[in-house]
């Protein structure tokens, strides 16, 4: 059994095998047509960075080879620079896009 990491529940899914009377070049002309990228119930997806596309396991949030978190939210830190408003702000704006506990003392 083929397995990433310790009990992994997809171990025996790898091991599978295609009907033996499906040759190499059958499939391959199969997967030619196959639907890909075009919905998120397409039957395959590449990597990369649109809707319908699938995130490769490494990525990070960089704008580059994939979306910042919270693009095109329309996220804006308001308050003067360095008060307290603009802290609570900004402290706000990321409560919108990331799971966190604030444990600032009031």
């Amino acid at each position: 059994m083929t397995q990433v990491f310790e009990d992994d529940p997809f171990g025996g899914i790898k091991n599978e095998k295609g009907p033996p009377s499906v040759d190499p070049r059958t499939t391959a002309a199969i997967h030619a047509r196959d639907d890909v990228d075009s919905s998120q119930t397409a039957h395959h997806h590449t990597l990369g960075i649109k809707h319908d596309q699938a995130a490769a396991g490494d990525h990070v949030h960089d704008g580059k080879s994939t979306r910042k978190i919270g693009a095109g939210l329309g996220l804006t830190v308001t308050g003067t620079k360095n008060t307290v408003a603009s802290e609570d702000s900004i402290i706000s704006m990321l409560a919108q896009v990331i799971d966190f506990t604030d444990g600032r003392i009031p």
